[in-house]
């Protein structure tokens, strides 16, 4: 109503439109300059250490947002947290109304994994829920168990509704025993190599590498995870669920639907496929098989269990599916991307591929029908280079990030972190530190060898402790997490990683040809970490290689 008023008046359209840009620059400048000067004045001496004081604000421009711009580039963000914190103690970062402690170095990543009754990651499992379109009376079911997953509740509640108890139980029981995780990977490299032999031996074609092997993947993996059943009321689930890919992110990071309406529809898409396979399975269940490791309709026992832990507090149809994309992408979105990267760094390596299929070939056979057979532990055990090239991938790729919610103050390097509030921390740059840095391999570059290499060097401090052994602390080296909630999907995601790049080096010659972006256009540098997907697991490549694959195998 004011513009039309002033223009009314008389008043030039354009001397409206600078006054206001000129009033918004005033503002977001002031706001700079106090929050920098205010940050400047406290931040000498002792910057409030053991003076009972929060953690430092960092400065920002834009009223009320704060901080939430830089949020969108979290790799930024992260260092500038770190150049302006005084002697790399925790800073505060405003968002809106939420603040959130940055916290460095590894004894405050120990902390963060050591005081698990302080701290609670709910709060970011319920932010997931609700990104992921799950209704307020499903989410407020989740939300009423604040008792955490230990055995001694932390709140007042009835067993039966400990929901994050029992699926975290769930998750421990069917992905971390060795015979459950064995018989995951068994049923993804089934599938896998039913994929692959869709080309015929001695076949050749040239595709981009990336699209190739993500959907082959992502039907292996799925039908491992949640069965057959997803796929057949889902004929087009593949295109659905990359599509949600894309978009995962900033709708994860609170972009409206009113902004962002495109990434919400994918996701409600995948949603509603999600929905229609749970209503068919839960429809055609067969109670006989209540106690099978793997059925077509839910899937693997782990997948099934948890989708009746939740069923059974009373969760809908609908909020099942909610949370079961969360499962669906953790997994699918973090294995992928690590496989694609083996293959890629090989790629640019001269003799690797070769070096990597002659270390790998003794672990493969053939059994009595003729089908190719993989020993996983073998694989893990007796392949040093794939495991170096798998490591250095989880090392140059993997940036994820800490979240929790304090339930209590509690003290961190000398300051004081209230309840309530929110702490973040990276793996990002601990892991591209300077503990990695090797003469002629500097952290920042990407160096097969380096988890082969790095354990022979010579100790460096005075304990005798070598580089290599601090680098891989857990307070430093966390690719998965740490503390008690830690991913419990990481023994799981490491065999399919390394079975699903076995299978393709195995299997196919690959002669490259050129650098493309997503889009098909040439590109002329190769690919690097998309780092748009900064703090969500592994990041994907920001590009693709065209590749003549032939079956050799």
């Amino acid at each position: 109503m004011a513009i039309p008023l002033l223009l009314s008046t008389g008043v030039n359209a354009l001397d409206v439109i600078i006054a206001i840009f000129g009033s918004v620059l005033s503002i977001c400048a002031g706001t700079y300059i106090f929050t920098q000067s205010r940050f400047w004045l406290q931040s000498r001496g002792n910057a409030g250490r053991f003076e009972g004081r929060e953690p430092l604000t960092l400065p920002y421009s834009i009223p009320y947002l704060a901080g939430f711009p830089r949020l969108l580039n979290p790799h930024a963000m992260y260092e500038y947290a770190l150049r302006k914190a005084p002697q790399n103690a925790p800073v505060q970062l405003s968002v809106g109304p939420i603040s959130i402690y940055v916290l460095f170095g590894d004894k405050n990543i120990k902390m963060i994994f050591k005081n698990s009754k302080v701290l609670s990651k709910d709060s970011s499992s319920r932010l997931i829920m609700k990104s992921s379109g799950m209704k307020p009376e499903d989410v407020r079911i989740f939300s009423s168990d604040r008792s955490g997953i230990g055995i001694a509740p932390k709140t007042s509640i009835s067993e039966e509704k400990r929901i994050w108890k029992k699926t975290h139980e769930t998750g421990v029981s069917h992905l971390s025993s060795g015979p459950a995780v064995n018989q995951l990977t068994n049923g993804f490299m089934a599938t896998f190599i039913k994929e692959l032999d869709k080309e015929p031996q001695g076949h050749s074609f040239t595709v981009p590498l990336w699209d190739y092997v993500k959907k082959a993947m992502f039907v292996a993996s799925t039908t491992a995870l949640a069965g057959q059943e997803i796929f057949r009321v889902n004929p087009d689930l593949v295109k659905t669920y990359w599509h949600y890919d894309e978009s995962f992110l900033l709708i994860a990071l609170g972009l409206p639907k009113l902004i962002y309406w495109q990434g919400h529809a994918r996701r409600d898409r995948m949603l509603e496929s999600a929905e229609r396979w749970l209503e068919s399975a839960h429809a055609n269940f067969d109670e006989r098989d209540k106690d099978s490791e793997w059925e077509p309709l839910f899937g693997s026992a782990y997948m099934r269990n948890t989708l009746f832990d939740i069923k059974n507090v009373g969760v809908s149809t609908h909020g099942q599916a909610a949370s079961v994309l969360s499962i669906i992408w953790a997994i699918n979105s973090n294995a992928i991307p690590c496989t694609i990267w083996i293959l890629l760094e090989a790629l640019q390596r001269p003799g690797l591929i070769q070096r990597l299929r002659s270390e790998i070939t003794p672990t493969f056979h053939k059994n009595s029908n003729g089908d190719l057979s993989i020993d996983v532990s073998k694989l893990i055990t007796e392949c040093p280079l794939l495991t170096s090239v798998y490591q250095e991938c989880l090392r140059t790729r993997a940036s994820t990030t800490i979240t929790r919610q304090l339930d209590d103050d509690m003290e961190s390097d000398g300051y004081i972190l209230k309840k309530g509030k929110f702490l973040m921390s990276p793996s990002w740059l601990p892991m591209h530190g300077p503990l990695w840095d090797v003469p002629g391999h500097p952290a920042k570059d990407f160096w097969p060898e380096r988890f082969v290499e790095m354990p022979k060097l010579a100790p460096k401090d005075e304990e005798g402790r070598s580089k290599f052994e601090m680098a891989m602390k857990p307070d430093n080296w966390f690719p998965y997490g740490g503390g008690n909630m830690i991913c419990t999907g990481r023994f799981f995601a490491k065999q399919e990683i390394l079975a699903a790049a076995a299978l393709l080096i195995l299997k196919f010659d690959f002669e490259p040809k050129e650098w493309i972006m997503h889009g098909g256009k040439k590109s002329s540098r190769p690919a690097a970490p998309d780092e748009a997907f900064a703090g969500s697991g592994i990041l994907p490549p920001d590009r693709d290689l065209m590749v003549t694959m032939r079956r050799v195998g």
